[in-house]
């Protein structure tokens, strides 16, 4: 267990980078949350630097505006950083530009629960069981023996709530249970918590699930489900994709569905983004490596570059050989 490596790392280094994936959901960001508040209480100083920015799901997470774009930068903030902290990310890579600001001084921590991650730090903490990073997260601060404050809770709640479904998924255990019970402790609202994530759309991001909706299709025998986000839905409804994190529930919820997708067009012509989740013991993260993605056994993803029939037609083919 590298726990007590990340913790060594911490006490050693006094300036941190902290960063998470690209198209950031409430995982990444409240597990960067509640980590450069742990790092501000132990007296150094933590900035935290994403490629994009968060879901507006994700607006009432306390600390929310003191994440920095890449695009916005000063570049100076960056002097005399001592320590990458990369949260909820398989790969370096995937944390997009903010990974042209990891330098060769730095001292990377990776902490994660992708079991398709690829050990890029020099210090590894990596539970392909935890449900979601904050869970890690909520490890060090115990660790620590720091006490939670209820800006951590919502942001470490948010984290696992997301990524756990609602704690509905697979990967919800009797030890995500017990985190949360803890959590729960300082007060949380969760029914806004909960309406926050999951349900408080904005208009036009509702207007894009009808259109994505009105796509949804499915094979012969029922067990692959899909459907789409294109360019012109997108364009047309003024929504963002980063709003769209929980379109693939509604293809996930078709009965006798065993793998769900979301294709969704990305601003980059020709690049297609797609989301995968599994039931009933299919492995997507299987699936989601062989176009050069990852994630978990019950949730993937990966990016293609190709024509959207072509995307289509290529990814049902290689999902059908595991179904």
């Amino acid at each position: 267990m590298s726990l007590p490596k990340v913790i060594n790392a911490i006490r050693r280094h006094k300036k941190f980078l902290i960063s998470g994936h690209v198209d950031p959901e409430a995982d990444a960001i409240g597990s960067q949350l509640a980590l450069a508040s742990l790092i501000k209480r132990l007296g150094k100083d933590p900035i935290i630097i994403d490629q994009d920015p968060p879901p507006v799901s994700c607006d009432f997470m306390p600390g929310i505006n003191s994440i920095v774009l890449c695009k916005n930068l000063n570049k100076k903030v960056l002097k005399d950083i001592d320590c990458a902290l990369i949260v909820d990310c398989p790969t370096l890579e995937r944390t997009g530009k903010a990974a042209e600001l990891v330098t060769r001084d730095m001292e990377i921590v990776n902490i994660d629960h992708h079991v398709s991650n690829d050990y890029f730090g020099d210090v590894n903490w990596v539970d392909g069981k935890g449900a979601a990073t904050g869970e890690l997260i909520f490890g060090i601060f115990k660790r620590l023996g720091l006490k939670l404050t209820k800006g951590d809770a919502i942001n470490i709640y948010s984290a696992i709530l997301i990524d756990t479904g609602s704690f509905r998924y697979s990967n919800t255990s009797a030890k995500t249970h017990i985190i949360a019970a803890e959590l729960i402790k300082n007060g949380l609202d969760t029914n806004f918590i909960y309406e926050s994530l999951f349900e408080m759309k904005a208009y036009e991001v509702t207007h894009l699930l009808g259109k994505s909706l009105s796509t949804l299709n499915r094979t012969p025998d029922g067990k692959i489900v899909w459907m789409w986000i294109t360019r012109e839905m997108k364009n047309g409804t003024g929504a963002e994709l980063k709003d769209a994190e929980n379109f693939i529930g509604f293809p996930r919820a078709v009965r006798g569905s065993k793998v769900a997708l979301l294709f969704k067009e990305s601003e980059e012509k020709g690049l297609i983004k797609v989301s995968l989740r599994g039931k009933d013991g299919v492995d997507v993260n299987k699936i989601a490596m062989k176009f050069g993605g990852g994630g978990h056994v019950a949730a993937a993803g990966f990016s293609i570059r190709a024509a959207s029939r072509e995307a289509e037609r290529r990814v049902l083919a290689e999902v059908s050989k595991h179904v």
